[in-house]
């Protein structure tokens, strides 16, 4: 099996995550209309100043959403594991210029479907259009119940929570942006890592 061959089965396998009924046939006319590259560690798929109207699906990499604040500093909006859908959201809906950029970490093959594609397939294909459905569903849901319990914590539980539950971003984010999606300063995550009790596991 090539790798090609694998990361098509791996986004089989997504898109049946989200919608298990789905109809063989119009699953496969679907996933015929997602282009291949090969993404390299560092690679922008989305920059600011272009307009985003794709949606990417990195098989290897964690990728990372950020934008400048007023003081010319990187801030972090997101990070996501592999296997994640991605794209930035504000400039894919309204087609205005992205106000961010968001890279890869790690070398990786990455699909891609572009917006208008998407939506033929949304109107050629029902099974394809409750797909957007449930998984505007479950992003939602996610998104909530994760930023509620970001908001509600500390921030060394929210530290705990990243080793308990994307212990990889510890071998592969750099320290300072993992304290940029915390809001807090490289330093103090320091020292929450160093705290007595509180050792990292990477």
């Amino acid at each position: 099996m090539t790798e090609q061959t694998r990361f098509k089965e791996k986004l089989r396998k997504k898109l049946l995550s989200i919608k298990p009924d789905f109809n063989d046939h119009d699953l496969e006319t679907g996933i015929e209309r997602f282009k291949l590259f090969e993404g390299k560690a560092g690679d922008l798929i989305v920059k600011k100043g272009e307009r985003c109207d794709t949606i990417f699906l990195a098989e290897k990499s964690i990728s990372r959403c950020y934008i400048w604040d007023e003081n010319h500093e990187e801030k972090t909006i997101w990070i996501e594991p592999e296997m994640s859908f991605l794209t930035e959201f504000k400039s894919f809906k309204s087609g205005e210029k992205s106000g961010a950029n968001i890279h890869l970490y790690e070398d990786s093959l990455v699909y891609l479907i572009e917006r208008e594609q998407l939506f033929n397939l949304y109107e050629s294909y029902h099974e394809w259009a409750l797909l957007g459905i449930l998984f505007l569903e479950e992003f939602l849901h996610y998104t909530m119940a994760f930023s509620h319990q970001m908001h509600f914590n500390n921030a060394t539980q929210n530290y705990k929570l990243i080793e308990e539950k994307y212990l990889r971003y510890l071998n592969i984010v750099p320290l300072k942006h993992i304290a940029s999606r915390l809001n807090i300063s490289p330093v103090h995550l320091s020292r929450i890592r160093n705290k007595p009790g509180e050792n990292s596991k990477n």
